[in-house]
């Protein structure tokens, strides 16, 4: 049964991957307790996790505070993703069922259901779903310690935050990636599933990197 910490440690989580509370943004004991209409000591605990998770800090004279991420920060954990999912695709592609190319055909199609439309609550949407199409991914490599190392960089919020940043442009592009792939994955093609899942992610980085150094100019 789940916890009092483990609900709100998990509600925190996809407040900040959606933007509710965005970098440098403080969250206090107080607040979320009162969100949730319990006492201070689950959050804490709470807190404490997502300290470990690396989606937040604590500050002296500040307290808990969404973590910022440097440019550096960024670029390594999008060269770690290419490095491991590319490699996770190329597995896939020999280990996958019928069943799971299935299951990938129609989250995309899910994910495709709204259009390009980048508003922040279809992008939302896009962003949950997009993380079980890549769970699902991962899991039909059969190479457990792939996905351990995967589940470490892929949950950072900065990663999970990417759809947020996408023009309609860049939106169709991953679209046409995520239905590349899939035909990869049909066609049991190692090569050509690690090739897409590479330029999928190359892209994803270019757009987090491209909007950081617009906005440090």
């Amino acid at each position: 049964m789940e916890t009092v910490a483990a609900r709100i440690h998990g509600a925190i989580k996809e407040q900040i991957i959606e933007g509710r509370y965005p970098p440098g943004a403080r969250i206090t004991e107080q607040n979320v307790a009162a969100e949730f209409s319990t006492s201070r000591t689950p959050v804490r605990e709470a807190m404490r996790q997502l300290v470990a998770d690396g989606f937040v800090r604590f500050k002296p004279n500040s307290g808990t505070v969404v973590r910022e991420w440097s440019t550096e920060e960024m670029r390594q954990i999008f060269e770690l993703r290419i490095l491991i999912e590319s490699e996770i695709a190329g597995h896939a592609a020999q280990r996958i069922t019928d069943a799971e190319i299935a299951q990938l055909a129609g989250i995309q199609d899910d994910i495709e259901s709204g259009g390009a439309d980048t508003d922040p609550e279809n992008a939302a949407r896009i962003g949950r779903l997009n993380r079980e199409f890549h769970r699902i991914l991962a899991q039909a490599s059969h190479n457990e310690r792939l996905i351990a190392m995967l589940a470490s960089a892929i949950e950072m919020p900065i990663v999970q935050q990417t759809f947020r940043r996408y023009t309609p442009q860049r939106l169709a592009r991953s679209f046409s990636h995520h239905r590349e792939l899939i035909d990869a994955l049909t066609a049991r093609d190692s090569a050509w599933a690690r090739s897409v899942m590479s330029s999928h992610i190359h892209s994803a980085k270019q757009t987090l990197l491209g909007e950081q150094k617009h906005g440090n100019t």
